[in-house]
């Protein structure tokens, strides 16, 4: 008997021989690069993520005045290195130049640059765990826990924060990756690198100084002791050195001719900063809280409540208590994060800002943001072994599915937590009224012809507080938007029957003085006049400083020009025919407007000093 067999039926796909190499040929790099493939894509989510939040904040406080002095500066040597309250920033007044000068308050500019900044610090971070720890899953963890961190975020929607920040996030993990190559291989090329990047975040930042002694610690802790180090890497040390000390002469001649470097405070404000920072904004956001924000606008201020606080502290002291018990040396690098903490996190905000804003200040994140990449590193050092380490335990650890469920079950926990806490403070996110007040004033300014006379009058105090004196300013928020001619009219206007002034939603609305008149008291309601002159008396209610505006009422039978004393300041002024007011700044400290040589027909009545507002 014979058997039949019936063919196969189907579809045959053959695919070419150079294509099945190269598919092969990529299948088998993705196989060997899983890990930076993998971190690529976290770091790409992170960023979508992150992108999705900032792009609803806006510009805030310093902000303005950093856009306002980009706008008024040539990009020199006095302008990159002005001390800001203690701040040495010359890496982010360059940031703060270029975005103001592609467009002044353009926020799309401004946080596209500092995301961007940001994702090279994600980067740079993968590649500092790459170094140090190798190509292996685990790095994962750290740099998750880099990307989701809430202390980062507050920072980044803080564009005068995130300048500095961003700067010194790229710096530490890019100058422990090459003096990690130069622990490694020896070559004095890695430690070159290493120093170019400490001057990279010293550019951006002043606590960038801290970033040679983290590299002295990282050092110590894991290639043989300071005595050895010290011998063994003199020329590192030497570089390192040497780029401290030119930036430090630097700082310190440039600190001696600044107004506001800062000062130290009382002990009571220090030390509740120091337990306002560490104790909770630090503690609790670096296990992903706060989970409760200050209630007041978009501020990135930390407001967990006690009990959160304690629990904090209480999980920290459980989570090193344990890494010690557990992986050598985990102490020690747990104490070099603290150290951190101290010497760059909190001595700077100690000289610079304490004593003006007090131990509040220690609920602000973002002086601790800067400090992310190095909790990353240390959490790795803290449960990983480094390649080749001899006895990286100090005892067997638990099964390996036990331990990987529990770092995994903490991984979870943390992860969830900030993404917890960073929602609640993008509900906080609220810009739409100093949005819609620069973009109204922008559309203004826009039409606005060039020769318009503009007076000036503080910005609105839900925009920008009246704290920053002259920078509050509508000449000085609102003119960095202006043409140069219009702007360098709106910081010294003349003298003008018709002014304008901005309200307080961005409209320009034609002039008036708010104050109290001073009326002759004579029939006509002129000054008399004596010897061809006029003495209009200003009662002594101009102040010392620059910002009175005057107005001053007239009366004339045709077009007559007329020259106004304030001082020894003269202002030639053509009068209409007819009732009407001439507006003038005037010079500080004046009590008396004086024309001589009036024309017959002029008539100089009641005169206004006070301030710049919209007519009604």
């Amino acid at each position: 008997m014979t058997e039949t067999t019936k063919p196969r039926t189907g579809i045959v796909i053959t695919v070419p021989a150079p294509m099945a190499r190269t598919a092969g040929a990529a299948s088998r790099w993705a196989r060997r690069h899983g890990v930076l493939l993998a971190g690529l894509a976290l770091i790409a989510a992170a960023m979508a993520w992150k992108t999705a939040i900032v792009q609803n904040a806006y510009f805030k406080e310093d902000d303005f005045e950093f856009v306002a002095r980009a706008m008024e500066s040539d990009l020199s040597f006095d302008y990159l290195t002005r001390i800001h309250f203690g701040q040495f920033m010359p890496g982010g007044f360059l940031l703060a130049w270029l975005s103001a000068r592609l467009e002044p308050f353009g926020w799309g500019f401004a946080a596209g640059g500092i995301l961007v900044l940001h994702a090279c610090a994600a980067l740079a971070v993968l590649r500092m765990l790459r170094v140090v720890f190798g190509d292996r899953p685990a790095i994962l963890a750290p740099l998750l826990v880099f990307l989701v961190a809430p202390i980062t975020v507050p920072a980044l929607v803080w564009w005068a924060a995130a300048l500095n920040t961003v700067l010194l996030q790229i710096a530490l993990p890019m100058a422990v990756a090459s003096h990690w190559h130069h622990l490694r291989s020896g070559r004095l090329r890695h430690a070159v690198a290493a120093a170019l990047w400490v001057l990279f975040g010293l550019l951006g930042f002043i606590k960038g100084f801290a970033l040679p002694l983290v590299l002295f610690a990282l050092t110590a802790i894991y290639h043989g002791g300071v005595r050895t180090v010290l011998r063994r890497y003199v020329a590192a040390w030497s570089l390192y050195l040497t780029v401290l000390v030119a930036f430090g002469a630097l700082y310190v001649q440039r600190s001696l001719s600044a107004t506001n470097t800062g000062a130290l405070p009382i002990f009571d404000q220090a030390a509740g900063f120091l337990w306002e920072l560490l104790g909770k904004t630090f503690a609790t956001t670096v296990l992903g809280g706060p989970w409760r924000w200050f209630a007041g606008g978009d501020w990135g201020v930390a407001s967990p409540p006690l009990p959160v606080v304690i629990a904090s502290l209480v999980t920290i002291a459980v989570l090193v208590t344990l890494t010690a018990y557990y992986r050598r040396r985990a102490g020690l690098a747990w104490a070099l994060l603290l150290g951190y903490l101290l010497v760059a996190d909190a001595l700077p905000v100690l000289w610079g800002r304490v004593h003006l804003l007090g131990s509040f200040a220690g609920s602000d994140t973002r002086y601790v943001a800067d400090a992310v990449p190095l909790v990353a590193l240390v959490v790795g050092l803290a449960l990983l072994p480094l390649p080749r380490e001899v006895e990286p335990y100090r005892r067997a650890l638990p099964g390996r599915e036990r331990v990987s469920g529990i770092c995994g079950a903490v991984l979870g926990v943390f992860v969830g937590a900030s993404l917890v806490s960073v929602t609640l403070f993008a509900d906080h996110l609220g810009a739409d009224r100093r949005y819609r007040y620069i973009e109204t004033a922008r559309a203004e300014l826009a039409k606005a012809a060039p020769d318009t006379v503009i007076y000036d009058r503080l910005v609105p105090a839900d925009v920008l507080p009246s704290s920053y004196k002259t920078y509050s300013l509508t000449s000085r928020v609102l003119g960095a938007m202006a043409s140069p001619r219009l702007r360098a009219g709106m910081q010294a206007p003349p003298a003008a029957l018709d002014g304008m002034v901005f309200d307080d939603q961005g409209h320009l609305r034609p002039v008036d003085v708010q104050g109290i008149p001073l009326v002759p008291n004579t029939p006509d309601r002129c000054w008399p006049i004596t010897g061809g002159t006029v003495l209009v008396p200003l009662d002594n209610r101009v102040s010392r400083e620059a910002g009175t505006l005057v107005r001053l009422g007239y009366a004339a039978r045709g077009n007559t020009k007329i020259t106004l004393w304030m001082g020894d300041r003269a202002t030639d002024v053509e009068l209409r025919a007819g009732l009407g007011r001439v507006f003038m700044l005037a010079a500080p400290g004046v009590d008396r407007i004086v024309v001589q040589d009036v024309p017959r027909g002029v008539c100089l009545g009641d005169v206004t000093p006070g301030e710049a507002v919209p007519r009604p």
